[in-house]
């Protein structure tokens, strides 16, 4: 699974919508919350951010199944975003 912590602002977020906005910054919306993000690059970016890796998983299936709206080109990852200070490491531990 790839690991977004880059977002070149400077700032330590620390919470995990707050890093998605920086981190994809043109993203029409972002709703949720947690360190697993679902991004549809789809036309418009679009994350969906979830607290633990299965249900994340389940939501990248759903939408590689059914699309994710009328621009869809199947553009979908599965991410895990890295908070700057050590909360984010111990937040997933043991999490696959």
């Amino acid at each position: 699974m790839k690991v977004y912590r880059d977002h070149r602002c400077g700032r330590q977020h620390r919470a995990w919508p707050a890093l998605a906005r920086c981190i994809f910054r043109g993203a029409g919306w972002i709703a949720g919350d947690g360190p697993f993000a679902v991004v549809s690059g789809c036309g418009v970016t679009s994350v969906t951010l979830h607290h633990d890796a299965a249900t994340a998983a389940r939501s990248l299936a759903t939408i590689d199944a059914t699309g994710c709206g009328g621009r869809c080109v199947r553009h979908h990852d599965l991410v895990r975003l890295d908070l700057d200070d050590g909360t984010a490491h111990e937040m997933c531990e043991g999490v696959a």
